[in-house]
């Protein structure tokens, strides 16, 4: 079974009916729909309207085999709802999500994870865990030196 967020398969949108598919999501989707039988579940925000939801994604062409509903959307309410889905029907193959924070939650409760990063995803505003505000000029100076740093420590087992 493939328990993937609503999040992985749309854009962020104030409603669920003026919310965009994702161009990556629907190919990953596709594959693990394929792939696992179409035993995929897909975990959505309680709070949405469920007939909008149903019909968003009759029209879009997403087939779960299973619609649940996590208490909101937040990474780690997210990660619980699938948790619960495991001891409840046991043998998750992946929880997909796009927000490496849940990803990280999800790693840590012992689910087989997948995380979607694709060029739309990571757009600060969408992020779980964004800080708000402008980040002081040493702050990305030192992001980018850990990042410089980390790759040549990557690369050291491949030239000797």
């Amino acid at each position: 079974m493939i328990l993937i967020t609503m999040d992985t398969l749309a854009l962020p949108a104030e409603t669920v009916g003026t919310r965009k598919p994702s161009v990556e999501g629907r190919g990953l989707w596709n594959m693990l729909f394929q792939q696992y039988n179409g035993s995929i579940v897909l975990i959505a925000d309680d709070r949405d309207d469920k007939d909008h939801l149903e019909h968003w994604l009759k029209g879009e062409g997403f087939k779960p085999s299973m619609i649940d509903f996590s208490a909101d959307s937040s990474p780690r309410e997210k990660v619980r709802r699938a948790t619960q889905l495991r001891n409840a029907f046991g043998n998750v193959r992946w929880f997909v999500d796009v927000d490496p924070y849940s990803a990280q939650l999800a790693l840590e409760d012992g689910l087989p994870t997948l995380i979607a990063v694709a060029p739309s995803v990571p757009r600060s505003e969408w992020r779980s865990d964004r800080v708000e505000g402008t980040k002081p000029w040493d702050t990305l100076v030192e992001e980018i030196d850990r990042q410089r740093i980390m790759r040549a420590e990557a690369n050291w087992g491949e030239r000797e």
